[in-house]
């Protein structure tokens, strides 16, 4: 019995000296990275709506620690705005970092009202991304967003960490893109401007994806949030 438990620890002991010189090996390896996209590419105009870039405080660009981003307001003739911020990290660093907008918000001054999920057509596939409601006392605006890498759409901070420690543990470019789509609740109510951010997202989402160089289906040309 002795001999026996002596052989399975030496077996464990061995399997497990293994697993970890085969992680180190797969850690150690410096992964390829991608060419930065061009957001630029991304149209000033889509869906009706003309856009105008946006001003972004250097020390916020900062304290965000993304390779390269995107800040858009688009509006249509009637008033109606939507605002696109687009960040991008090529790598996931202790100074870059995708933030999650559930940590930024509270700390910019708005409370989160609501959190849930909402699905857009990609292709023929209905996509979960994430939809909070937040509020700063004197109005209230709906957020929808999600984050890219490897072609994919991840849809909460959970999956894209999973996601990421796969892409670490397999050497594999840990390049992800946080993209987000934001716009005031009028008196038309959230459903109202869900349909208008669904519309607007349908039309533009195929240019994001070829701007961040990912091949992936565009969005339907009417996708209902």
């Amino acid at each position: 019995m002795d001999k026996i438990r002596t052989w399975r620890l030496a077996a464990a002991a061995a399997i497990l000296a293994i697993l970890c010189a085969y992680t180190w090996i797969l850690r150690s390896r410096e992964p390829a990275q991608p060419p930065r996209p061009d957001l630029s590419l991304i149209p000033a105009a889509a869906g009706g709506f003309l856009s105008v870039d946006e001003y972004v405080e250097p020390e916020s660009l900062r304290l965000l620690g993304a390779d390269t981003t995107l800040a858009r307001s688009y509006e249509r003739p009637d008033g109606a705005k939507i605002e696109l911020f687009i960040g991008y990290f090529a790598a996931q660093q202790e100074n870059s970092q995708i933030h999650s907008p559930k940590h930024c918000y509270p700390g910019s001054g708005w409370d989160i009202i609501s959190e849930g999920s909402a699905r857009i057509r990609l292709g023929e596939r209905a996509i979960p991304v994430k939809q909070l409601v937040i509020s700063d006392g004197r109005r209230e605006r709906l957020v929808i967003y999600w984050f890219s890498m490897h072609g994919r759409v991840i849809p909460n901070e959970f999956a894209l960490k999973y996601s990421q420690m796969k892409s670490a543990l397999l050497s594999r470019p840990q390049a992800a893109a946080f993209i987000r789509f934001s716009s005031e609740i009028t008196e038309g109510g959230s459903e109202a401007v869900s349909a208008m951010m669904g519309d607007f997202i349908a039309s533009i989402s195929p240019d994001i994806e070829a701007a961040l160089g990912e091949e992936a289906p565009g969005l339907e040309k009417r996708g209902k949030i």
